[in-house]
């Protein structure tokens, strides 16, 4: 079986992504090597083969493509209005007066989605993965984890050395973003807010798909089948993991 290499390079996916984005100095690279880490939760799912991971993984790619496709949009804005994606040119954009605060805070809102922060669609999504993954595959499953908290390393990154600090470039007014430029964060920020908020709305389509694969596999051990993603995100705060995959599927 190749579901334990599998599993083993969707750590290295995730690590080798966050590392290498720490290190970059253009802002759309960064994005670009993050997306690396996001494939890399989808692939672990997918190796782990049980109801909650391929729920997860399934999510994630929905996930991933609402937060990455506002993050690159930003990004875009922020080149055009700017002229720049550098890291170390760039600073202040928050600013309310001169700057393009709007376009900032949605940024801000695209890292913290990006990261796994509670209450936006990318940390269920996340959770589901390791929460279905750790008890096949409990090392790769927590190098994963990890490899999110090295997500929000290079997000602070990013945000701090854009969005704040003082706003001393030779343009006294950045060009105003007109609504056809914003209208399109402005979705995929709600759609990102709803779907944290509400994760049934998202996951529940998947969960189906999920148990007729994993049904039709014969080798999957029944005990972590047993685990629904309702029962996960009713149990976010309560037993630990070892007691979690021991449930009985919600009817």
């Amino acid at each position: 079986m190749l579901s334990p290499y599998l599993a083993v390079w969707a750590a290295i996916s995730v690590l080798y992504g966050a590392i290498t984005a720490i290190a970059q100095k253009d802002i759309k690279r960064m994005v670009a090597y993050s997306s690396i880490g996001h494939m890399g939760y989808i692939l672990l799912g997918g190796a782990a083969m049980t109801d909650l991971a391929l729920t997860g993984a399934v999510s994630q790619m929905v996930s991933h493509g609402l937060i990455l496709a506002i993050l690159f949009h930003l990004v875009g804005v922020v080149e055009a209005k700017v002229g720049t994606r550098e890291l170390d040119v760039l600073n202040g954009l928050m600013n309310p007066i001169r700057g393009l605060p709007m376009t900032s805070a949605m940024l801000v809102l695209g890292g913290m989605a990006s990261a796994g922060i509670p209450g936006l669609v990318g940390f269920v999504t996340e959770f589901l993965v390791f929460q279905g993954s750790y008890a096949k595959y409990p090392l790769p499953t927590l190098l994963c984890v990890i490899g999110t908290g090295l997500t929000a390393v290079y997000f602070v990154i990013l945000l701090n050395r854009t969005c704040f600090g003082k706003l001393d470039n030779d343009i006294a007014y950045f060009p105003k973003v007109e609504f056809i430029e914003r209208f399109p964060a402005w979705v995929l920020a709600a759609l990102i807010l709803f779907l944290g908020i509400q994760p049934s709305w998202l996951v529940r389509w998947s969960e189906p798909t999920a148990a007729g694969m994993v049904a039709r596999m014969p080798n999957t051990t029944p005990v972590v089948r047993n685990v629904t993603w309702q029962t996960a995100i009713s149990a976010m705060s309560a037993p630990p993991v070892h007691e979690l995959v021991s449930l009985q599927k919600l009817p």
